[in-house]
Formats: structure tokens, sequence, C-alpha cells
């Protein structure tokens, strides 16, 4: 029987021994993991975009999910624009070659809202088909632009996934 099928019955049994701490979710719990990602610089001008930048890689034995994101500018914040802005974008690979795919993004538009320096921004758009980074797959991150653009400031993400079967 496959790793990824034992993961699965293991949830249900434990799930059902816990009913009364949470049950599912508090089993969810010991499948989740968070991959945490610096952007370490500024970029050079409001122009500069970023091409996919690797993250991480999946070191399990099963599929791991990506769930939401969350932000943090920590060098500055960003004005929203309803024309010049940037797309943060967190896409999956297969880790055989095949392209990068869009998993999670936000924009910094005015329906993505500001950024606020030191406060937390959710990244919750997401492309449900792209979520799943496959056995020895890869998560990248890229910023584009959009009209003359804005600068990204140093900032901090953390990617909330789960280890599937």
């Amino acid at each position: 029987m496959p790793a990824s099928t034992n993961v699965g019955q293991a949830k249900d049994c434990l799930s059902a021994s816990v009913t009364q701490f949470g049950g599912v979710a508090t089993i969810d719990e010991l499948t989740a993991i968070e991959i945490p990602f610096d952007k370490t610089a500024a970029d050079g001008m409001a122009s500069t975009t970023t091409t996919d930048t690797l993250v991480w890689m999946n070191p399990y034995t099963v599929p791991v999910y990506l769930q939401s994101a969350e932000a943090v500018a920590t060098g500055a914040g960003i004005t929203a624009d309803v024309s010049n802005n940037a797309t943060i974008t967190f896409r999956t690979r297969d880790g055989i070659g095949g392209a990068s795919a869009a998993a999670l993004s936000i924009t910094t538009d005015v329906a993505g809202g500001n950024w606020t320096q030191n406060q937390r921004k959710a990244i919750t758009t997401q492309t449900i088909a792209n979520l799943a980074v496959p056995v020895g797959g890869q998560v990248t991150f890229s910023i584009t632009k959009g009209g003359t653009g804005v600068v990204v400031p140093i900032s901090k993400f953390v990617i909330k996934a789960y280890k599937g079967e």
C-alpha cells in the first residue's frame, strides 16, 4: 500500500480517537507545515521584477498542498495603486523540469490594498489546480510589475501548507 494512502488512514483513525479535542482539525495540525521565505532586499527600482526564485523543495514522501500565505513588509509599506503595482506570486514546480504554475498571489493594487510596515498581510488568492507540490517538487517566488511598478520592500513571507496523502 503506498505511503500516501497510509497517511489518510492514519488521520482517519486518529481523528476518531480525539473527537472531543477537535477531531480532524486537531489531526490536520499534525500534518501542517510552514514554509518561511525572506525577501532580503528592496527592489532596486519600481520597475524591477523578480524571476522564479527557489523558496522550498518538498522533501517528504507525500505531496504537500499550499493553503495560504502571509506577508510582512519590514522595510517600508506599499501604497496601493490602480495601475502602478506589483504582483507577488508563489508558484509550484513539478521537480522534473516542468514549467512553474501560479498557486498563491497578491497584487498591490486597490483591490489588494495598502501594505502597512510591520503589519501582516494575507495572501489568499489561489489557483486551486496549482496548489499541489509533488514529491521532489518546489515552491518559487516571483514579482511582476504593472504600469511603472512599485518598489517591494524587504519582507517576510510564511506559506501555510499541509502534507497530503
